[in-house]
């Protein structure tokens, strides 16, 4: 069994988008939410599918009545990347995913989220922090962070 990293956190798509677009009422609660976890010892952390989700979610049009360019976003991350571990998504991480999947019954978009809590296990990372806590909330391997507020919907 792997050494789970007690100071490691995930950080999901939505707190990333929301502390970026600043359109959004949720802005400062998020940046504030990812400062709060920062001082409680817990070390930022994202995948490379979050990362790519990020990219996906700025880019698609408008975000809270903003647009975001591709240069925009990619000098976002570049921003963002000094403060954050980013885990990439290892072969074993795969069969984790198939393990989630068949033993929670996880469907259609469902499986995008599986697949995060399938990489985080499989770097030792339990801690989630995300505004959509109830696609997470099935999986009994992690501890969800407590949101600021209740889900204001999903951006991703």
């Amino acid at each position: 069994m792997m050494t789970m990293d007690v100071d490691a956190c995930i950080v999901d798509t939505n707190v990333l988008v929301y502390s970026t677009a600043s359109g959004n009422p949720w802005h400062q609660q998020a940046r504030q939410w990812l400062a709060a976890l920062q001082s409680k010892g817990h070390r930022l952390c994202v995948t490379t599918q979050i990362l790519r989700e990020y990219l996906v979610v700025l880019t698609r049009g408008s975000v809270f009545g903003k647009s975001f360019s591709v240069d925009q976003v990619l000098a976002h991350i570049q921003t963002l990347l000094p403060s954050l571990t980013v885990f990439d998504e290892p072969l074993a991480s795969a069969d984790l995913l198939r393990t989630l999947v068949q033993r929670y019954q996880v469907r259609g978009k469902n499986i995008h989220d599986a697949n995060i809590v399938a990489v985080m296990l499989t770097h030792g990372v339990r801690r989630l922090a995300t505004y959509n806590q109830a696609d997470f909330q099935r999986f009994n391997e992690i501890v969800l962070e407590a949101a600021p507020v209740k889900d204001p919907g999903n951006a991703t």
